[in-house]
Order: structure tokens, then C-alpha cells, then sequence
């Protein structure tokens, strides 16, 4: 089966939508039936790979330009892509499926799938720039209406789904992602190169990933985390790593007095390679988001052999289940309480890691590479094709 898919995202430093693009079509590419062409903005590759470095800081650049000197650089960005993507499809659309797995799909003619990873731009407006929350209030309806079948990563996304659009369940599929196989837990002799290259110490500082925006609730971790013991900030720092993204002013403010005390680290946007590290080397992670899809850090952490807290809103108690805490995302005083009693008591916080292990097995990318193909032969079969 021709499969086309809209890799754009994995030109961005990769957040949520590129790790679900690289992992998903990594392990589709093992199904001998999946014929995969990535289109990757100014060209289209066979089979699934990274973009080069050079092509990936071309494009950055490029937005970064748009961003700098046009106004509704989101909107231009769209045109641009749509104009080179009626190019690259040109007299090609008989018989191959488009796979849009960020929403919205570009112009073509053929059979298509769209993955809708969440629906927070209309469920929570305020968390987004306003210029992302309009493009997908207009854009959005036509995708639903236009796609063959719409796949979620979580019940509740597809919940959500309904609620907004009224989708008829039978067009809607839920295929869960999983945690990669880099994420598992390591020794101290394996972390001791990184933790130096940080200046952390292995099993000693509790950590937070994600990119800096309001949804991700970090007030409400930094608040936590400054009441707990000074002999517990001293022993155990906090580390943010994520990108900066929007409306981070009041986090920042609500961050200084930790890092003037050097109990809060804020280490930015990591190569993805040296992730995997970071999570292991952790005594504990904390991601009280207040919206997500499906939560991947959190899974994450749990291959990664680490306890976790999160919130118990959206998409987070279908990943974590009984294997973690969960807490309402504005209670300060569990939140803290809970991660004094993970970092003051190291059995029960290792009876945590052992279950949250054991949770992230019962999660695959091969299975949703499977489930999602499976979806493209029903598409295909509907059209008339044979896979």
C-alpha cells in the first residue's frame, strides 16, 4: 500500500506531534505491505527518516524570518506548505493514502487519514497563542468533515471529539503510542558521563519535561516543590528541560527565587539523544499538566524506571492507570506532600518505579503501527482499493 505522510513536523526540534511521526512510521516501516513516502515541505523521501540537520535548521530559519517580519506567520507558513504539497502530489493521488498526523490535512484528492492528538485549542483556548486557537477554529471542522477516518491516541481525545463535532464513532479509531525502547532504566556507571556533563548526580534531583506553556501547570510543580523541606531542595534540585513556548512571563516570575537559590535548574530544549539519560537519572518525575492528548513524558518516565505524578485530567489516568499518583492539577498541598513522601521514602518510591515498569510494557509502537495500518486497509477497502 502507497502511503503518504506530512512530515513537516520533524523539520521543528521534536515535541509531542514529531515523536509520534518518527515512532509511528519507524515501526510501520517493518510491515513488508507499507510502501511509506515522507513529504518533508520542499521535497517528498522514500521510507522514514530524520531530515538532515542542514534541512532542518534551512527550515527553522526560514519560519524564523516569516515569524520576525510577516504578520500571521502560522497562516503563511500554511500556504506555503499547501503550494509545494499540490506540487509534490501532483498527478500522484490514484491509489496512495494521505495520512496527516498533525490535525489538519493539506489539499489532495485521494483517500485520507488524520490523526487529532487533542482537542485543547477549542476545549481550552486560553492555554494557546490566539493566532494557533483561530487558524484551528476555522480549519478544523472541514478537516473532520473531509477525513475518511480520524485516529486519537487517547479515549479521551476521542470523547472530545464527539463532544465538539458530533463524529459518528465508526470513523473514529484510538491507537495508543508508546514510550521508545531508549527509555529504560540505567545504572550509575551508564549516567555518569551525562550527569557530569550536567553537573547533576544520578538519582538525586526530581524532573519535569516538557515544553514551557501554560497548559503544562508548572506554577503550580514550582509552588509545590518550594514548600517542601530545605533539606530536600538542597538534596534533591528541580530540573525543567523543555523548550520556551508562549505566555511564560508569570512562570518565569514564579521561578526566579528557586533559581536564585539554585534548587530550580531550567536546562531548555535537549537533543533528543540525551533524553532517555535525563529521565532515568531522576528520583522522581512530576507532570501535573492540565490538558494532554496522551501524556507521553509521563510513560515515558515509567519505562525509564522513575515514580511519577501527574495529574488526574484528560488522557493521563488511561496512561498512568494504577501505576502512578495522579492529584487534582491545583492541589499544592498533595502535590507536595506526595513528593516529599516519594523523595523521604525510597521504598515506596521504587514500589512505584516497579509498577509504572511493568505499565509501560503493556504499551507498543509495533501494535500502533498495526492498529493504524489496519485503518488505512479499511479506508482502502471503502475507496475500492486492494491493500
Amino acid at each position: 500500500m502507497k502511503i503518504l505522510v506530512n512530515g513537516t513536523p520533524l523539520l521543528a526540534p521534536l515535541t509531542g506531534i514529531g515523536q509520534y511521526i518518527r515512532h509511528l512510521f519507524t515501526a510501520m516501516e517493518k510491515l513488508p505491505q507499507a510502501d511509506i513516502k515522507m513529504y518533508y515541505g520542499t521535497s517528498c523521501k522514500q521510507g522514514m527518516s530524520l531530515p538532515s540537520a542542514a534541512a532542518t535548521q534551512a527550515a527553522q530559519r526560514g519560519y524564523g524570518l516569516v515569524r520576525r517580519f510577516l504578520p500571521r506567520p502560522r497562516a503563511i507558513k500554511k500556504l506555503v506548505e499547501q503550494a509545494t504539497f499540490r506540487y509534490h502530489t501532483r498527478g500522484r493521488t490514484s491509489g496512495m493514502l494521505y495520512h496527516e498526523p498533525n490535525c489538519v490535512p493539506l489539499p489532495y484528492k485521494g483517500p485520507t487519514v488524520i490523526t487529532v492528538c487533542d482537542l485543547s485549542c477549542f476545549d481550552h483556548p486560553e492555554a494557546h497563542p490566539l493566532e494557533r486557537v483561530q487558524l484551528m477554529q476555522r480549519d478544523m471542522p472541514r478537516a473532520i468533515e473531509n477525513a475518511e477516518h480520524i485516529i486519537v491516541i487517547s479515549q479521551a481525545s476521542g470523547d472530545a471529539l464527539r463532544r465538539w463535532f458530533d463524529v459518528d464513532p465508526t470513523r473514529i479509531t484510538t491507537t495508543y503510542l508508546a514510550a521508545d525502547e531508549r527509555f529504560k532504566p540505567r545504572g550509575p556507571e551508564a549516567l555518569a558521563p551525562f550527569m557530569r556533563n550536567l553537573g547533576l548526580a544520578a538519582g538525586a534531583y526530581v524532573l519535569s519535561v516538557g515544553t514551557l506553556e501554560p497548559r503544562k501547570n508548572l506554577t503550580t510543580l514550582f509552588a509545590a516543590y518550594a514548600g517542601l523541606p530545605a533539606n530536600l531542595r538542597q538534596r534533591y534540585p528541580l530540573v525543567v528541560a523543555g523548550m520556551k513556548g508562549w505566555g511564560t512571563d508569570g512562570l518565569m516570575k514564579s521561578a526566579q527565587a528557586l533559581v536564585n537559590r539554585g534548587e530550580l535548574r531550567l536546562l531548555g530544549y535537549l537533543a533528543d539523544e540525551l533524553i532517555p539519560h535525563l529521565y532515568a537519572g531522576a528520583a522522581a518525575f512530576c507532570y501535573p499538566s492540565r490538558y494532554e492528548g496522551f501524556g507521553l513524558p509521563a510513560l515515558e518516565a515509567m519505562a525509564s524506571g522513575v515514580p511519577v505524578i501527574t495529574s488526574n485530567r484528560t488522557s493521563l489516568p488511561e496512561v498512568v492507570g494504577d501505576a502512578g499518583i495522579m492529584l487534582d492539577p491545583d492541589d499544592v498541598d498533595g502535590l507536595r506532600e506526595q513528593l516529599r513522601r516519594l523523595l523521604e521514602d525510597r521504598a515506596h518510591a521504587q514500589h512505584l518505579a516497579s509498577l509504572g515498569l511493568v505499565r509501560a510494557q503493556s504499551f507498543s509502537w509495533d501494535r500502533c503501527a498495526q492498529e493504524t495500518f489496519a485503518v488505512y486497509e479499511k479506508v482502502m477497502a471503502q475507496r475500492g482499493y486492494n491493500s
